[in-house]
């Protein structure tokens, strides 16, 4: 009885002394190891047998280290983040050979207790796994993963850097032995011409034709292996791809050539390899242009260092960032980058914020304060003790953010994706009736299949699948270079349509922090009444708390611990065993049934009038400076064509002299966090595609709401959350650029898409009527794709244009001060 020589699982050759056999359903079958068995029983148990039929690998064999790995929760758990009651964690995957690999890893995670869903990407081999940390871990689901034969490991910048840097040195060597094959076959195939037309004897011309067979045969099945791999996986899968087209176009002119040589006609085995040699080519040019594409975003995450020096007592350990947890501390030398996200120990010492909020000058850090990963120490070596873990810092958000914004569609790529659907099969089909018509209408008989294969080898369907995806990929770049990010594809073609822009006042339009003018009292002094509202709004992050925390602090109050309720959009109530103090807007004293004076006139100033059991104790009068650029970013808004609108919880007075300042259309005044999302929610449904800006802070429902919700300040957490754009840099004259690249973005998918459609309406019927050779096919098929790309990279000279900025607004507050 001779025994299977390769192991059911992996294929590799199994070694006598290893052999491992096993019965299943009175089948018996052999494996090369334990973990080979154990995987196939995983795999077959799960119910996914069909994963071996589907499968495509281009070599036997399963990653080193498969099935040994021990994986630790405590180490990867500082690559996990908290997202919606869940956990999440980014990884990337090796041993993955085709898209039943992808099929086999998706289906065996989404049967485990536990995980909420599993994405693996096939081009990048990387995957995102959000699951419930109450019913699985990490370790559990890298384990589940490793027992296929995969080798899981969580995701880093340099990892995905080494598969995209093997990706392109194996399509070097494979365009490089085409090429040079290829020339060799010219030769043959000149030689042959020349004898056909000055004459050759038949044992030169059968030895000239044997030559271009041998040499042809390498181009087309290693070199054109990848596509001869695709083409067998799409009628596997039955899902036809480009890869079909051109292995059919190679195949044809290939196997007609062997069959011609063996009765002595006329032979095109340079045709089959200068399409592999012209589309290998191509998909040189096509890489190199999204690696460009790429280069601006990939500059960007390469901020933070992968390693840093880990304080261990009196010992100082090189340890990488990914090993930190919350609480060590690392020591970080001058000019040297922050890797996580920490808290200053020493006494103080400069660091340069430029790639998070665009302030060219160091800002002064001392002891105790927040220091952000991707930030450069400018002044001295200090020590910092790490506050989040790599997965969870700043500039991770900010990774996850841009990918996010890679792979989200933008709805106009529906319709390419619909098309591309029908458009294989499609095109097969015109390649054989142009074959039948011309074999009717030709008494030549090579006609009909070159003609044939130049309509295979002309269509391009990848033109279409890039025309959308690669002007995105450019724009997320360019945008996060210059401090606008995109939460993805769907709000960048939603901010190219806006209609209607509504804005917040306080924190937006105006500074963030307000300052207090003037203090009224009743029966009380206005120390005391600061005091109160201090206590009032001790713990609050609102700008207004903000603003009467600083004075409080300013005249040296004592502010005890807060605890108070804040009522959205009205005022906060804090409630003790020996007082009720509330400290809000006139609607918020009116609703608790506070009198206030009768004469009391409402005024240009913010208000905060404050009330102690019952009473009214006095108002705090609060003014803002108007945010640097504020009148210039709505009049650039409007000339796009934009109506604006200011929604402020403020009153009337306050909102009518800001839009007055600023040049706004429109004013609502006395809003509430709800009413602003009604009024979001009431323009689109009149159709209007609305843009909501805030602080991010207090308008997160009319930022959900709005079809673009841009917040202020990219360096909090809820910014970086609930926004659809970011303003990273709190410069709010990136505000009309970041719209004005997003419709030069719409316009270049346009033309590609204009581009990809008139391409095949005019090249197929070329091919079709004979005006098409095959090769020139092949060559017109690459040079569409690279010309998407290429008119998409124009977004990389996209410059935000510098507004001029209103010195006044840098110095005056909205109203004169109250003395």
């Amino acid at each position: 009885m001779n025994l299977p020589e390769t192991c059911i699982h992996c294929t590799l050759p199994i070694p006598p002394s290893a052999r491992v056999i096993d019965r299943v359903d009175d089948e018996e079958l052999h494996f090369c190891c334990q973990g080979c068995r154990g995987a196939y029983l995983i795999i077959t148990g799960a119910g996914l047998d069909s994963f071996y039929t589907k499968r495509s690998w281009e070599t036997p064999g399963i990653p080193e280290n498969a099935f040994e790995t021990i994986y630790n929760d405590e180490y990867l758990g500082a690559f996990t983040t908290t997202k919606e009651n869940s956990r999440e964690i980014s990884i990337i995957v090796s041993g993955i050979r085709c898209s039943a690999c992808i099929w086999l890893i998706e289906s065996i995670l989404a049967k485990r207790p536990g995980i909420i869903e599993a994405v693996i990407n096939y081009g990048t081999h990387r995957g995102r796994i959000r699951f419930d940390p109450d019913q699985t871990s990490p370790s559990q689901i890298f384990t589940a993963i490793s027992r296929l034969g995969y080798v899981p490991r969580p995701f880093t910048q340099d990892g995905a850097r080494l598969l995209q840097e093997k990706e392109s040195r194996s399509l070097l060597i494979r365009f490089g032995t085409a090429a040079f094959l290829s020339m060799q076959l010219m030769g043959y195939t000149l030689a042959l011409y020349g004898g056909y037309f000055s004459g050759m004897d038949a044992e030169t011309r059968q030895l000239l034709q044997y030559l271009a067979a041998l040499v042809a045969t390498p181009v087309v099945f290693y070199s054109g292996a990848p596509f001869l791999r695709g083409a067998f996986r799409s009628i596997v899968n039955k899902a036809p791809n480009m890869d079909l087209l051109i292995a059919l176009g190679v195949l044809a002119a290939y196997l007609y050539s062997l069959g011609a040589m063996l009765v002595g006609r006329e032979v095109f085995f340079e045709t089959s390899a200068m399409i592999i040699s012209l589309i290998l080519l191509g998909r040189i040019f096509e890489n190199s242009a999204r690696k460009a594409a790429y280069s601006g975003i990939d500059k960007l995450l390469r901020l933070t260092p992968d390693t840093t020096l880990l304080l261990r007592g009196a010992e100082t350990i090189v340890v990488t960032s990914d090993q930190l947890q919350v609480g060590d501390t690392i020591l970080v030398g001058p000019g040297d980058r922050l890797p996580v996200d920490g808290v200053l120990l020493d006494q103080e010492t400069e660091v340069d914020e430029s790639v998070l909020t665009g302030e060219a000058e160091p800002v002064l850090k001392r002891f105790n304060d927040t220091l952000l990963s991707g930030s450069m120490n400018v002044s001295t070596s200090v020590r910092v003790r790490v506050s989040q873990p790599a997965g969870s810092s700043f500039m991770a958000r900010i990774t996850r953010m841009i990918e996010e914004a890679q792979s989200r569609k933008a709805p106009v790529q529906g319709l390419a994706d619909r098309v591309a659907g029908t458009f294989i099969p499609a095109v097969i089909i015109m390649a054989l009736a142009t074959a039948g018509y011309w074999s009717l209408h030709s008494d030549n008989l090579v006609l009909p299949l070159l003609h044939g294969i130049s309509v295979l080898v002309v269509a391009c369907p990848c033109a279409l699948g890039l025309a959308t995806p690669t002007a995105i990929l450019v724009a997320t770049g360019v945008s996060a270079r210059h401090g606008m990010l995109f939460r993805g594809g769907d709000t960048l073609e939603a901010a190219a349509r806006l209609t209607v822009a509504g804005f917040d006042k306080t924190g937006t339009l105006t500074e963030s922090f307000p300052e207090v003018i003037s203090i009224s009292t009743i029966d009380i002094t206005p120390q005391t009444l600061l005091a109160l509202a201090a206590r009032a709004e001790a713990g609050s992050s609102h700008p207004l708390a903000r603003g009467i925390l600083a004075k409080a602090h300013q005249e040296g109050i004592r502010i005890s611990a807060g605890g108070g309720t804040i009522i959205a959009g009205k005022g906060v109530r804090l409630t003790t065993d020996e007082t009720t103090l509330l400290a809000g807007s006139r609607l918020f004293m009116e609703e608790n049934a506070i009198s206030l004076p009768k004469n009391l006139e409402p005024t240009a100033l913010t208000e905060v009038f404050i009330a102690e059991n019952g009473r009214h104790r006095g108002c705090i009068y609060l003014d803002s400076q108007l945010r640097e650029g504020a009148r210039a970013t709505v009049a650039k808004i409007s000339s796009l064509g934009l109506s604006t609108m200011l929604l402020t919880g403020d009153h009337l007075r306050s909102a009518e002299k800001v839009a007055a300042l600023t040049g706004i259309d429109q004013y609502r005044a006395n809003m509430t966090p709800a009413d602003k999302t009604s009024w979001v929610q009431q323009l689109r449904a009149e159709q209007e595609v609305v843009l909501m800006v805030g602080d991010g802070v207090n308008d997160a429902p009319a930022l959900s709401a709005a079809s673009v919700g841009c917040a202020m300040g990219g360096g909090t957490d809820i910014a970086l959350e609930i926004s659809d754009l970011v303003l990273m840099h709190n410069d709010l004259t990136l505000l009309p650029e970041a719209i004005r690249l997003a419709r030069q973005t719409l316009t270049i998918i346009r033309q590609n898409l204009f581009w990809a459609f008139t391409y095949n309406l005019v090249a197929i019927p070329l091919a079709a009527s004979g005006h098409l050779a095959p090769v020139y096919a092949a060559a017109a098929m690459a040079a569409s794709s690279v010309c998407v790309v290429a008119n998409s990279l124009r977004l990389k000279g996209f410059r935000p244009e510098k507004s001029e900025r209103l010195a006044p607004t840098n110095t005056a507050h909205l109203s004169e001060r109250h003395v």
